[in-house]
């Protein structure tokens, strides 16, 4: 209901004639170096899943995390929430001989890199709009709670660092595997460098946004897409609608309201953008297709 009605508020705002008239003066290559983008973006967060998945279990094949990473995106694009499209990289895990609980470990932890990623990338992007810019991002406290939501994680990080034990103590028995997980994360060589992967899969959806920006002749630079963007993608991952649809268009209004870019340019962007990762995550499709009961899906 929450989406139903963003949309609906959009959508009394938006000039879709308008806003139609910019789609169709997109050009091929702009449009094919975008999908090139967030493409590359699924193969970095595939590789990213299987150096997480070496670290805590077993080494997950790059060939195999790709084709269970498009799929979780398939299922993504059609239902509120990204668990689904983890449940199938678990199950789908499964069959590259990873257990059970090393693919819910692998995932889980992949899960948690991505929000926390992102949450940084976007609390940097919230910090420039009211720094350099002087206006605060129109959405009450988002600053501060993310933020906060910052500081809190790697405040729990530093205490489990140096007291895991009471971690232990107090987590219940079936969590103590994700405890172990998170500890050979956080102690692992290789973990500053997936952190720096994750910032640069994160920095892959601006610059594919910033693309659409050129191609639609909107007057943003590089500085101020990178300060809006990841508050949006951050906004747009909150589970309460369908891929996103909603909640990404009303975050790009407001955001790049900041930047006196109007609500049918920003709308439009938006959809653009949100229309290229449905063409993304239906090339998902392709890979459902491909499972051994593949039959059965067509025959629905």
């Amino acid at each position: 209901m929450v989406a139903f009605g963003l949309v609906l508020w959009i959508a009394l705002r938006v000039d879709f004639a308008e806003g139609w008239a910019a789609i169709q003066t997109l050009s091929p290559t702009t449009i094919a170096v975008s999908i090139f983008l967030l493409l590359f973006q699924a193969l970095l967060s595939a590789w990213r899943w299987c150096l997480l998945s070496e670290m805590i279990g077993r080494r997950l094949k790059i060939s195999g995390a790709m084709n269970l990473f498009m799929q979780s995106l398939f299922y993504n694009q059609a239902l509120p929430s990204p668990i689904p499209g983890d449940a199938a990289r678990i199950f789908g895990a499964l069959k590259y001989g990873l257990t059970i609980q090393e693919a819910t470990l692998g995932v889980v932890m992949d899960r948690i890199l991505t929000l926390f990623g992102l949450a940084v990338v976007a609390l940097i992007g919230l910090i420039i709009m009211r720094v350099s810019y002087g206006h605060d991002f129109p959405i009450p406290y988002l600053t501060e709670l993310t933020a906060l939501g910052v500081a809190g994680t790697i405040a729990s990080a530093l205490v489990f660092i140096w007291r895991r034990h009471l971690f232990v103590r107090f987590l219940p028995e079936k969590l103590h595997a994700l405890n172990e997980a998170l500890r050979a994360f956080l102690t692992h060589r290789r973990m500053l460098g997936i952190f720096l992967l994750t910032l640069v899969i994160h920095g892959l959806g601006v610059v594919s946004l910033e693309i659409l920006v050129l191609g639609l002749g909107l007057p943003l630079n590089w500085g101020q897409a990178a300060a809006a963007f990841p508050p949006v993608l951050l906004i747009a991952m909150v589970p309460i609608s369908v891929g996103g649809w909603g909640l990404r268009e009303g975050g790009m209004i407001i955001s790049l309201s900041v930047f006196a870019i109007g609500t049918t340019d920003a709308a439009t962007l938006s959809v653009a953008f949100g229309l290229l990762q449905l063409v993304v995550g239906l090339a998902g499709g392709v890979f459902v297709l491909s499972r051994p009961h593949s039959g059965k899906i067509k025959a629905l």
